[in-house]
């Protein structure tokens, strides 16, 4: 094997890296998707405010802007590339005129049943060398990681917000940028709730 083609150490690292393989499966998810929604014109960014749009039509680009979680800026970009497309088009609210509503066009909404059954084989697809148990327990793990992480990169933003840079201090003690004792009695009851 040549130099380039060898697997190094560090790769075998980064495939043992649950961050690693959490990011790279969301990233092989991602470009499944997009390949299959391609073939039917549809951009990849595209899909996320087609589906929330699909949930609700007619929100103000700024729910629309918070629901995706980009920036207002980035959300008016997109939206001026999906009314080029006749993916949707956007009026001002009847009663407060400061506020833009996103409304589906007909050509849209004709586009859901088509992109519901492209999930569906996608989810099939990951699933398929999964048995119905093995499928439950990575949902909940992985929805108890998710959970772990927002938690405490709301705590992290909360004492950034007021002033404590201690939570930047990864190299001490992992208890020591908790510092409060409330957070501790929360992981105390939530272990003795198990």
């Amino acid at each position: 094997m040549s130099a380039h083609t060898e697997p190094s150490t560090f790769d075998s690292e980064l495939d043992d890296s649950m961050g690693f393989l959490i990011a790279d499966t969301g990233r092989a998810v991602k470009r499944a998707l997009y390949l299959r929604i391609a073939q039917h014109d549809i951009r990849g960014g595209h899909w996320y405010c087609l589906r929330t749009l699909f949930q609700q039509d007619g929100i103000t680009q700024r729910e629309l802007s918070e629901r995706l979680g980009i920036k207002g800026s980035s959300t008016v970009e997109m939206l001026r590339a999906m009314e080029l497309e006749n993916l949707v088009y956007r009026e001002r609210d009847a009663e407060d005129k400061r506020k833009v509503r996103v409304y589906l066009t007909d050509h849209a909404r004709s586009l859901q049943p088509l992109l519901t059954q492209i999930l569906k084989e996608l989810r099939e697809l990951m699933i398929s060398n999964m048995s119905k148990t093995e499928e439950t327990l990575l949902k909940l793990l992985l929805r108890q990681l998710r959970q772990t992480l927002e938690n405490d990169s709301n705590m992290r933003a909360s004492a950034l917000s007021q002033g404590d840079a201690s939570v930047i201090d990864t190299d001490s003690d992992s208890d020591t940028w908790l510092g409060s004792k409330a957070i501790r009695s929360a992981r105390h009851s939530d272990t003795n709730k198990r």
